[in-house]
């Protein structure tokens, strides 16, 4: 919902005013009366003085300026709120106990009282404030940056066996079931990501562009191989489907990131803000796996366990232990156990930083330029610049790595670590 309104202010934002619609040929007495009791104060005049936008409302009352209710510090102010409301409940839940328990789970009004106060508040924060805010969360927003590329790739391996599932559990044998959508879904992306080759090659790769031209490579080269190897006896673990995943991600990695270039001979789409629109919806869409995934606790697919141990503590009726922080009476009352929630709050602490950085796609532009704010207009381009064609680049090759790894760590640190995979060869 933060988004969608962040999205709301960037592009249609601008200036908050309460009343000036006065009109003294229309008004009654009673307003005309209460509209000099309102001068004689000064009230407003002394309120207004503040905003320099104020001169165009002489009738009305300033909440806010198109500066900061519009462009990308309305962004930044969204996420700031979110960032602070998770910073406060990741202190509550810091603690295994009831109360964090309690915390986490309940309390829906207080916490939607406290994050609408805190939304109200930031609108009164100046924006070389939040300029500093910006400054921070580009540098650690890629903590969760890092997290989702986990996240869709165990999200890859995740897909894949709950659709391998599907087909033993239906007890058909035939082609044309659930190993046919797999096989399908895995086609589908490679064969998407083969057409985005060529259109970037046609795009991004002419004469005078082998920087370019280099990048598309590589991400063909690097895909095919990690595809290979997870065909191999190295890799039993690895499917086509997976790295369908992987191989559309990187390639749409690799597109965003030419597009983000600031050469205009070398990048047809700069200063074109519908390109910033199919970047948007498929961040947008990741982030939202990469949350689905934390939620759901499916972490330890690609981490692994050490030998001996237990992937779960259990009860002494058998029962697990994270199935049992929310206990069942007797009489069917609910009745919540300990908890402790603090690594999910601070991992959306990155999520609201990384928001900042994603619906402004990661821009640079500062608040003002001598004294005077920043259109709202000129925040609205779609940037780019080399240091978001950076971001988008480091983030390309941190997901083939991280997959390599994915792929190889469990036959490099077979007598090290049990990742439930057997190997038939030593």
């Amino acid at each position: 919902m933060f988004v969608f309104f962040a999205l709301i202010f960037r592009y249609r934002g601008g200036d908050i005013v309460i009343g000036g619609g006065y009109n003294a040929s229309e008004a009654s007495l009673i307003e005309q009366a209460q509209h000099l009791g309102k001068k004689a104060t000064g009230l407003q005049v002394s309120w207004n003085s503040r905003f320099y936008c104020s001169g165009k409302y002489p009738d009305g009352w300033v909440i806010c300026c198109e500066d900061v209710c519009g462009g990308n510090y309305s962004v930044y102010r969204f996420s700031f709120t979110l960032c602070v409301f998770f910073a406060f409940l990741m202190l509550c839940t810091a603690a295994k106990s009831r109360f964090a328990a309690k915390a986490h789970r309940g309390y829906w009004f207080f916490k939607v009282f406290i994050l609408m106060t805190l939304m109200v508040c930031t609108l009164f924060i100046r924006n070389e404030s939040m300029y500093g805010y910006r400054e921070t969360a580009r540098y650690l927003s890629w903590i969760f940056l890092l997290f989702q590329i986990v996240a869709l790739i165990d999200f890859g391996y995740f897909w894949n066996e709950k659709w391998i599932s599907y087909d033993e559990e239906s007890d058909n044998d035939s082609f044309w079931g659930w190993k046919a959508a797999i096989v399908g879904s895995a086609a589908a992306l490679f064969l998407g990501s083969l057409g985005a080759w060529i259109a970037m090659f046609l795009l991004f790769g002419k004469d005078g562009c082998a920087a370019h031209q280099t990048i598309i490579s590589l991400t063909i080269v690097m895909t095919v191989l990690l595809t290979i190897i997870s065909c191999t006896k190295y890799a039993p673990h690895g499917t086509l489907l997976t790295s369908g995943v992987v191989t559309a991600y990187s390639t749409f990695l690799c597109y965003s990131a030419l597009a983000s270039h600031p050469n205009g001979h070398c990048n047809p789409f700069k200063s074109d803000p519908s390109n910033s629109w199919f970047d948007l919806v498929v961040g947008i869409l990741v982030g939202v796996i990469s949350i689905v995934v934390t939620a759901s606790g499916s972490d330890t697919s690609i981490i692994g366990k050490e030998h001996g141990s237990e992937m779960t503590a259990k009860l002494e009726d058998g029962t697990p232990m994270d199935s049992a922080s929310t206990l069942t009476a007797s009489d069917g009352e609910q009745h919540v156990g300990s908890e402790q929630w603090w690594k999910y709050h601070s991992m959306m602490i990155a999520c609201s930083m990384y928001m900042a950085m994603l619906l402004t796609d990661w821009s640079g532009q500062p608040p003002f330029e001598n004294g005077v704010p920043a259109s709202v207009e000129g925040a609205n381009n779609f940037d780019t610049s080399d240091g978001s064609f950076g971001v988008k680049i480091a983030s390309q090759w941190m997901c083939m790595l991280l997959y390599a790894w994915t792929l190889l760590a469990p036959y490099c640190l077979r007598n090290y670590r049990d990742f439930g995979i057997e190997f038939d060869f030593d």
